[in-house]
């Protein structure tokens, strides 16, 4: 009898602790809580330009997060990597081109995934003519 009584005080231990698990969960803010634990910082935004396509929009992004990941949320694209000058943008939403970037009107000193957006910035992409 007393193993019976056991193991019912353990099963009724274990619904306790899922529940209050699960309450907390809620409470917490669940899912999209956990995702914003795993991104970089505070959210921003910044316009991006990519005049040959047609593309004028405004992106939200993370600090911390650079030019590709702006592009890669409101397109696709593919990448080259050239040694010595890194990852090349070589196609954007299907059309193949090398692609070079200008924040703010200036070109910066370093690669796509080396620049770090900021608040408001405004981003173009222009194809390269080598």
């Amino acid at each position: 009898m007393e193993k019976g009584l056991a193991a019912q005080v353990a099963a009724l231990v274990a619904v306790i602790g899922f529940v209050c698990f699960a309450g907390g969960y809620v409470v917490a803010g669940g899912i999209t809580r956990q995702v914003e634990q795993y991104t970089y910082g505070e959210k921003m935004t910044c316009n991006v330009k990519i005049e040959n396509l047609g593309i004028d929009r405004q992106v939200n992004f993370y600090k911390g997060m650079t030019p590709f990941d702006a592009l890669l949320r409101i397109t696709s694209m593919k990448t080259a990597y050239y040694e010595g000058m890194g990852s090349i943008v070589t196609e954007i939403g299907g059309v193949a081109q090398s692609w070079g970037y200008r924040v703010n009107g200036l070109t910066p000193p370093v690669g796509m995934m080396d620049y770090q957006l900021q608040d408001g910035d405004n981003l173009e992409l222009y194809k390269l003519e080598w």
